[in-house]
């Protein structure tokens, strides 16, 4: 049998804006407008959601996209926007029988 992996403990070391310099902080509000959170922390939301319509008996319509090696791969046909204003939400595209 191979060795178990130990676990290990990370630190990260938090502040408060109001604990920046004011350059600092400038720097950290414009980091957070172009993009703080420019990755796909949506994905979880999107595996639930699919495997809910599976539970309703719904077959989501799929996209095909393309991939940088030429080939491509279906995605399904799930959206969502904002959360800017009253009427943003989600919307999907769906068989059902």
């Amino acid at each position: 049998m191979g060795a178990t992996p130990m676990s290990r403990v990370v630190e990260t070391t938090v502040y408060r804006l109001d604990e920046f310099s004011g350059a600092a902080r400038e720097t950290a509000r414009a980091w957070y407008r172009e993009g703080g959170f420019d990755y796909n922390w949506y994905e979880a939301v999107y595996e639930d959601f699919q495997r809910i319509c599976e539970i309703l008996g719904l077959r989501l319509k799929t996209r095909a996209i393309r991939l940088r090696g030429g080939g491509a791969r279906q995605e399904p046909c799930i959206w969502f926007r904002g959360f800017w204003s009253q009427g943003d939400g989600a919307c999907l595209e769906t068989f059902y029988s």
